[in-house]
């Protein structure tokens, strides 16, 4: 065995390994006005037709409010949770200046209705969030946890 193969050996199994690799995608998105950080949803069963979406937003620099949301995914969304009501419930989501607001399945959430597919697992989709006074945000809705509902 040449003196030479072994190293070489090792250059290509790091390089082979170094093009499997994928980069992470990406978490953040940004307004004018504000950051959002990972969109998520669990996946659902074939016969769901709701999907509770989460994420934070914060570096949120003057008063927004998020008035609406367009994913393939989904005819339409409502803000849900704790103390909301059926009749208050159209998405209408004060975002305010120094303030971080995050949305959890188990607290203040948007619910995403009238499934239009099953959300499998490790699937993503395009989100796009629309605000009162920033331009819309196009982000990305992860599939990142099993479902249990």
């Amino acid at each position: 065995m040449r003196p030479t193969a072994l190293p070489r050996r090792h250059l290509l199994i790091a390089l082979a390994g170094a093009g499997l690799a994928r980069p992470a995608p990406a978490c953040e998105f940004f307004s004018s006005r504000l950051r959002i950080w990972h969109p998520w949803t669990r996946a659902t069963r074939v016969d769901a037709d709701t999907a509770r979406l989460c994420m934070r937003f914060d570096e949120i620099q003057a008063d927004d409010r998020l008035v609406g949301l367009v994913t393939p995914v989904a005819a339409g969304a409502r803000l849900a949770g704790p103390g909301i009501s059926k009749d208050e419930s159209r998405l209408s989501l004060p975002l305010r200046a120094g303030q971080e607001l995050t949305l959890l399945e188990d607290g203040l959430h948007i619910e995403l209705l009238d499934l239009q597919q099953p959300l499998q697992l490790g699937r993503s989709f395009p989100l796009r969030l629309i605000f009162e006074f920033a331009a819309p945000v196009e982000a990305t809705l992860n599939v990142d946890y099993a479902g249990l509902r």
